[in-house]
């Protein structure tokens, strides 16, 4: 399986597997963990992790997955796309319909998906682009909340000490939690499309300033004491806006957001496709019937408040394993053996 993206394409799969599934669910693990300076908090991750894409732009032609760690990437995605829809199940379930059954939730993300990976990739490279839509509708009903905004919120105070500091940092970190996925498309970016420079700044900029603007929106709107109580606060923050044209903008921002949840699951299952298929197989549509019917049957289980919530406790981890060690590691090996992707031999690796 091969494909070319041109580098607007390229930042436009990056940008919604970066915020798709994380863009609802972040806020409160990270206020919670770092208090009033959270904010600062994750300036200094952003920070991290743009060096970090300076590091990986400089080197993804070193990353080559052999066969146990694409067997470890593998059951990585299938687990972080199983909870990403187990996520989605819970939140239709408790803002839009909680008495539709699982089974048909399930249906909602899954039969898009299936019919984008069974199409030709251009499918679900080119469906990103209604992502715009979705950021003007979020930063303008949003700011609408402004009366309410108490900015002593912002004002760090000596509450944040170390642990404050590193588990909200940890947590800020999950917000880009999945950076493996550059290193597996950039590859495929046309070589003459420059990446690196004010084009990789500019992308990094606006996952930065996507996230942020929710954080800080959601410290200037509620105490620091009740994100312990709210899962969902940019939900709650839009339940509360009172606008003439429709009752509750928080289902609207659901439903919406669901859409950008199918997308991106159509996305990340090509990064999946893409590392599968590298090699010939057979009977490449069953297979990809098969791993949506995983991802179904894992997601079905684990679409329990009681899972999810515990599941998120610990999602700050991802990062630090898939989308920083374990790349890093990687990279090093191929680079000292001398091994790149742009190596005949390795077509076959």
């Amino acid at each position: 399986m091969n494909i070319q993206l041109t580098r607007i394409q390229f930042f436009m799969i990056m940008f919604t597997i970066f915020t798709g599934f994380v863009y609802i669910s972040i806020q409160s693990p990270i206020i919670t963990n770092g208090k009033h300076a959270s904010w600062i908090m994750f300036i200094a991750a952003s920070l991290f992790t743009y060096l970090l894409f300076i590091f990986y732009e400089k080197t993804y032609k070193y990353f080559i997955l052999g066969t146990v760690s694409t067997i470890i990437y593998h059951l990585y995605w299938l687990f972080n796309l199983s909870y990403a829809t187990a996520f989605s199940i819970y939140l239709i379930s408790t803002w839009i319909s909680p008495y539709t059954p699982k089974i048909a939730l399930l249906c909602l993300f899954l039969i898009p998906s299936l019919y984008a990976s069974l199409s030709r990739a251009e499918t679900a490279v080119n469906i990103g682009v209604v992502f715009g839509v979705f950021i003007f509708f979020f930063i303008a009903f949003v700011s609408s909340a402004y009366q309410d905004f108490n900015y002593r919120n912002l004002l760090p105070t000596t509450e944040s000490g170390f642990n404050e500091w590193m588990w909200g940092t940890l947590f800020s970190l999950n917000a880009y939690r999945n950076t493996e996925c550059y290193l597996i498309l950039r590859k495929y970016v046309m070589k003459n499309q420059k990446i690196a420079g004010v084009p990789l700044f500019l992308f990094v900029f606006s996952l930065f300033a996507m996230f942020f603007f929710s954080i800080v929106m959601c410290m200037l709107y509620f105490s620091t004491e009740e994100f312990s109580l709210i899962s969902e606060p940019i939900l709650f923050l839009l339940h509360a806006q009172e606008v003439t044209f429709v009752k509750r903008l928080d289902l609207i921002f659901a439903m919406m957001w669901i859409f950008i949840t199918i997308i991106t699951l159509i996305n990340y299952i090509l990064v999946v496709r893409l590392v599968h298929f590298k090699k010939m197989r057979k009977f490449p549509k069953t297979q990809i019937v098969i791993y949506h019917v995983l991802i179904g049957f894992i997601a079905y289980f684990i679409a329990k408040f009681e899972y999810v919530q515990l599941i998120r406790e610990y999602y700050w981890i991802p990062f630090i394993l898939f989308g920083f060690l374990l790349p890093i590691l990687i990279i090093l090996l191929n680079k000292v053996r001398g091994r790149t992707i742009f190596d005949s031999s390795n077509s076959s690796s």
